[in-house]
């Protein structure tokens, strides 16, 4: 890691209402962040339903109200958009946003894609595949590419993006292949529900991979998907973040029953298959009250501002340099939280750390 990097933070107005997304992505434009990204999802899962607006259609706008911060989408899938259409949605984003577009991409959820017919089998392969045809089309003047799921003869791409030789691609990945194609294909690094121990571990390991086909492992960014909250105290702050939390983990089963040996069924209740319903819903909110606290403690960054600048230089220690920071709390909370979160804690941070950075390993 080029010790000269500075620690990045940005914010993901995930699931709000316009307005609040706008007054989000304007503030954290004019006070130093570095990036806004937006869910893409089809469905919002919460213990109430929140608004889903389409992402690369809400990023545009906000290209066209934003000067400094990067752009994209934490994360977007494969499925929902061919290739060349998801290329050239990107492009359009880089050039509408002059060179701030960011593709973040992972193998996609069964809660987008189940309900609304869109065939997604072998997803990682399908991934693999069009990141491939993406990257050809951006940087080359014609592509052909014979698949097993894509197939383009003499395909020319026009306009290219601004960003050389292409915008920034970051994939969300946790499973071994996942990271092998992270470390092959992938500008950035950008998981979620993890530990800084892990975090750790799964970096060196995408390292290696980059090295040992003859990229330069410092080409990806460390960045994490990081669900938050700051309170003025620890009390309050778990009061709000325990049950959503707890929720999140619900979807991570097998992680959940080996860190701590508690059992949720894995087939219903994983990030890959769970699908949106009113019942399904109320079901996993039965589920998860008895997750461990500590399970959450591990997991998630929250709590009083001293309890968060704690759980991100752990972040800091393993390797992460770019915080993606999506705060769970409701509308009304959103810009109070984020106004907290920047003057309490990422001013602490980039104040601080960024200096100790070359004693870090």
């Amino acid at each position: 890691m080029d010790v000269s990097e500075d620690i990045k933070f940005g914010v993901c107005p995930n699931l709000y209402p316009l307005d609040v997304i706008y007054e989000s992505a304007l503030y954290a434009d004019k006070n130093g962040f570095d990036s806004v990204m937006m869910g893409d999802h089809l469905i919002a899962i919460g213990i109430k339903r929140f608004d889903t607006l389409e992402a690369w259609s809400t990023l545009a706008a906000l290209a066209a109200k934003t000067k400094r911060v990067k752009l994209g989408t934490c994360v977007t899938d494969p499925h929902r958009r061919p290739p060349a259409v998801l290329a050239q949605t990107v492009a359009t984003l880089d050039i509408i946003s002059n060179g701030r577009a960011i593709l973040g991409i992972g193998p996609g959820e069964a809660m987008n894609l189940d309900p609304y017919d869109v065939s997604w089998n072998r997803p990682v392969s399908r991934m693999h595949e069009s990141l491939k045809i993406i990257k050809s089309l951006w940087t080359q003047e014609m592509t052909s590419y014979k698949g097993d799921f894509f197939n383009l003869q003499e395909a020319i791409f026009e306009p290219k993006p601004i960003q050389q030789p292409h915008p920034p691609i970051w994939i969300a990945a946790n499973s071994p292949r996942t990271m092998k194609i992270t470390g092959e294909l992938a500008d950035g690094w950008f998981p979620l529900n993890i530990s800084p121990e892990a975090y750790k571990e799964k970096l060196e390991l995408i390292r290696k991979h980059a090295k040992d086909i003859g990229r330069s492992p410092e080409d990806i960014e460390p960045a994490l998907f990081m669900y938050t909250l700051v309170a003025p105290t620890y009390d309050e702050a778990i009061e709000r973040f325990e049950l959503p939390a707890k929720m999140l983990l619900a979807f991570f089963p097998r992680l959940l029953e080996e860190e701590f040996g508690y059992t949720l069924p894995k087939e219903k209740f994983n990030a890959a298959k769970f699908i949106v319903t009113p019942s399904n819903v109320k079901e996993l909110l039965s589920q998860v009250k008895d997750i461990p606290l500590e399970a959450v403690e591990k997991f998630f960054v929250f709590g009083s501002p001293d309890d968060c600048i704690e759980g991100i230089e752990n972040f800091v220690k393993a390797g992460t340099r770019h915080f993606a920071l999506a705060l769970l709390v409701p509308p009304p909370k959103l810009m109070p939280t984020l106004k907290m979160y920047h003057e309490k804690v990422i001013s602490y941070v980039k104040d601080s750390f960024s200096s100790k950075l070359s004693s870090i390993p």
